[in-house]
């Protein structure tokens, strides 16, 4: 079998790391590097509450003022074991890759199984944990990683990225999260607390910020108390204890494309990286998933050969999350209108009263054969193409369906066959039944676009005893312009396996 071709992709060089915020108030951290590194590090950690000590035989002139002021505690002296004894983080800022794994070892010896971390700067090997940087506006934070590869790039993308920062967190960004903590505080109080994300967007945060871009924080007193007393009464009609209508969401039904992240479009990943839903089906890349935000809900929805959730539910599911204010993503293998039933999830949408935008994806119908270097027009053998469905080829009686199937292999050069895994023989049966020739080239590409992806090229009369060698996902191509292909494609080989049992009077044998 062919190998797949090369296809890049943008991935991590290693596991993402798990971002979080750690209270740090009262608990011991030790900075082992007091000069400009360590400095550094010590400014980050200022402000946290935590006990802090350095140590470091010659500190900078910085870290001599704030001892002190008695801000941190100062050890000049080289580190002992006995330094990290009860610390919750250990920071390395020796610049000396064998002193810091000294120092973990000390951490690892004296206090691992206690909680003790060590952040080994600029220095993964030798970190547990690596430090982001960030900005800070008030009460929020604005955290940028890159997992430890390299912290310089983190500085310039904070450096980058500041202004943009300033323009979405005005001065008084503050005031607008101090407001909504007492509001969470009030609610708590009352027991009417729920993390209702669209009511808190709509009904709070979205006219606290109008507000103070305008320069009019004193409103947001009142926002809050009006925002805590109808809090629950919020509802997408209004119609529920006379509150305030919130804006109902919207789908967006994104073309995924034929099985890998780096081949949805550019739309569809700018409608994915902003969704609060995201409905998939079994075939989506696992990696086109990771694209939609870490917060959004994942809602599979996968069918196979009828099997799963039925399309009347997903209809809802896709209704009742967009009803509810979120933007739901409908994200669909291929296209969502080449037999992905996209046409039928529109109309329900609509009929719902919600909006709903469809971003079209690269159908598996033209990126399968592309992918495997067959053209599914030639000026040399096709001047045509036709794609069908291989579902229910195996329930269609020859004799009724021959008129059918002898127009399509009368009226077209290439015929793409999608979901034909399990049908292949029958579709084949069928062809042959309607005059397709018995030598004509069949190719089935497995896992298009995959790492996996495997291709082989065989004949119509061999498919129709013998089926289809793959499993799900796989694409079916019929016509000279299998020959064209400009990658190899392998043999038949597989024939030795057993014959498929389709209908022996649709292929003409006894």
């Amino acid at each position: 079998m062919s190998p797949a071709p090369t296809v890049s992709t943008v991935s991590s060089m290693e596991s993402r790391s798990y971002l979080m915020a750690w209270r740090l108030a009262g608990r011991k951290v030790v900075v082992v590097g007091g000069g400009s590194i360590g400095t550094a590090k010590i400014e980050t950690l200022l402000g946290t509450g935590a006990r802090l000590i350095v140590v470091d035989p010659t500190p900078s002139s910085r870290v001599v003022e704030l001892a002190a002021s008695g801000t941190v505690e100062l050890r000049e002296r080289r580190a002992r074991p006995t330094d990290v004894v009860g610390a919750s983080l250990l920071v390395a800022a020796t610049g000396d890759s064998g002193t810091n794994r000294r120092l973990k070892r000390w951490a690892t010896a004296g206090g691992l199984l206690k909680g003790t971390v060590v952040n080994a700067v600029d220095d993964k090997e030798n970190c547990d944990v690596t430090v982001p940087a960030v900005i800070h506006r008030g009460p929020a934070t604005v955290a940028i990683t890159t997992g430890g590869a390299t912290p310089a790039g983190a500085r310039f993308l904070r450096e980058q990225l500041t202004a943009a920062v300033d323009a979405a967190m005005p001065a008084d960004l503050g005031l607008v999260l101090d407001h909504a903590s007492h509001a969470r505080t009030e609610l708590k109080k009352s027991g009417r607390y729920r993390y209702d994300y669209p009511a808190w967007c709509q009904q709070f945060f979205e006219p606290a910020m109008a507000a103070v871009r305008a320069g009019d924080a004193g409103k947001l007193k009142s926002y809050r108390a009006h925002f805590v007393k109808t809090f629950g009464e919020h509802t997408i009609t209004g119609e529920a204890s006379g509150g305030e209508a919130l804006r109902p969401g919207h789908v967006t039904l994104v073309g995924a494309g034929p099985g890998v992240a780096d081949l949805i479009t550019l739309r569809g990943l700018k409608a994915l990286q902003c969704a609060d839903v995201v409905v998939y089906d079994r075939l989506v890349d696992p990696a086109v998933l990771d694209l939609a935000p870490p917060a959004a809900e994942r809602v599979p929805v996968g069918k196979s050969k009828g099997k799963g959730t039925t399309q009347e539910a997903i209809n809802e599911i896709l209704v009742s999350r967009a009803t509810a204010g979120g933007h739901v993503v409908r994200l669909k293998g291929g296209d969502p209108f080449v037999f992905g039933r996209g046409g039928e999830e529109v109309t329900a949408v609509s009929n719902a009263g919600l909006t709903v935008e469809v971003v079209p994806g690269v159908s598996s119908a033209l990126s399968a054969p592309a992918l495997a270097g067959i053209p599914v027009t030639d000026r040399r053998a096709a001047g045509s193409f036709t794609v069908i469905t291989g579902h229910h080829a195996d329930q269609e009686a020859p004799h009724a369906t021959h008129d059918r199937w002898r127009a399509l292999g009368a009226s077209t050069d290439t015929i793409v066959v999608l979901m034909a895994a399990s049908t292949a023989a029958d579709v084949a049966g069928h062809l042959l039944a309607g005059g397709r020739s018995f030598d004509e080239p069949v190719a089935f590409v497995h896992r298009a676009g995959t790492p996996d992806q495997e291709t082989v090229r065989t004949t119509l009369t061999s498919v129709a005893f013998v089926g289809c060698p793959f499993p799900s996902p796989t694409v079916m191509v019929i016509g000279p312009v299998v020959d064209l292909a400009t990658s190899d494609l392998s043999d038949d080989s597989w024939l030795e396996s057993e014959p498929h049992h389709t209908n022996n009077e649709a292929v003409g044998v006894d």
